[in-house]
């Protein structure tokens, strides 16, 4: 009788194994496709939002301006192409170096303006980092993914000083949903950019103000348009005040580089909504299927030893 308890034992346990390993066969997937689902919503995400460290990017503008050199000479009227291009120089943990031009080039292919600038721009945020690069700046160099605080300050090649942006609407423009943003910049000190022209700095200074807007694609902090009017004048230097305009721009993106720049807004939208939202979905969705299928199995197969 001694001799049979050990089989007679095996002979009870081995349901109890079968049942543990149908468990395990209804748990264990969905806990994998649970923890895949955090690890693609917390690593993968956060990738798809850093400012990479190999990044160029560039943009075409356009302008109807007007131009003089003196105070009391005539303005001559004419179009231009503006061109900025932002590429990473290096990328140090969070903060990346970006090297930033910008020139503007009438029709006939005279250059007549131009500067390159070195930001140290925050790879997770897109703002100006103090203490990197050429100068120190503040404010927003780029806009960052998944914007939802409203940025107040931008300060980019396009001015040589901070822009101040006030949000102004929500748009909806050719199906993609856009952040619409007021800027403004007063009384900029530009003497030294505008050096070159006869006058100054030795008889006057120079001062720019100007005015207009941005669309942004919060999901993935593309600027997919922006509108400019500004002007730049003389100044009196003993009494701060202008004494005449020398410069008069509407500027705007070029319509290819609006195209471009939806398109790329709206698929750099998707792979963050993809990876942050839409996958992970389908993971919990998958698990909690699994789930559901395989208790309900274990159910029915539990009916009839149960009667």
């Amino acid at each position: 009788m001694g001799a049979d308890a050990p089989h007679a034992s095996a002979m009870v346990n081995a349901p109890q194994a079968r049942r543990w390993m149908r468990f395990l066969w209804v748990l264990a997937p969905p806990m994998l496709l649970i923890a895949a689902a955090a690890i693609v919503r917390l690593s993968l995400g956060p990738v798809l939002e850093r400012l990479p460290a190999d990044y160029t990017g560039s943009v075409i503008l356009e302008s109807d301006s007007r131009f003089r050199q003196t105070p009391d000479a005539a303005f001559s009227a004419f179009h231009q192409n503006g061109r900025r291009v932002d590429q990473v120089l290096s990328a140090t943990g969070d903060v990346a170096i970006v090297q930033s031009h910008i020139d503007w080039t009438t029709d006939t292919g005279e250059v007549n303006y131009q500067t390159t600038g070195l930001y140290g721009v925050d790879r997770k945020t897109r703002r100006n980092v103090a203490g990197y690069g050429d100068l120190s700046r503040s404010g927003q160099f780029m806009f960052p993914p998944q914007l939802r605080d409203v940025a107040d300050e931008v300060w980019d090649p396009y001015y040589g000083g901070p822009r101040h942006l006030a949000f102004d609407r929500n748009e909806v423009v050719d199906g993609l949903a856009l952040a619409v943003y007021r800027f403004t910049i007063a009384d900029l000190d530009e003497t030294k950019t505008y050096d070159y022209l006869p006058d100054v700095p030795e008889r006057f200074g120079g001062g720019t103000d100007g005015e207009g807007f941005l669309w942004v694609e919060p999901v993935s902090g593309t600027l997919v348009d922006m509108t400019d009017n500004g002007h730049s004048f003389f100044v009196d230097p003993a009494t701060g005040k202008s004494i005449g305009d020398f410069s008069v721009w509407q500027a705007r993106y070029s319509a290819q580089s609006k195209a471009d720049l939806f398109g790329m807004a709206t698929s750099v939208r998707r792979r963050i909504l993809a990876a942050k939202i839409w996958l992970p979905a389908a993971l919990l969705a998958l698990a909690l299927a699994w789930l559901g299928i395989g208790l309900l199995r274990l159910r029915r197969r539990a009916r009839p030893s149960a009667e």
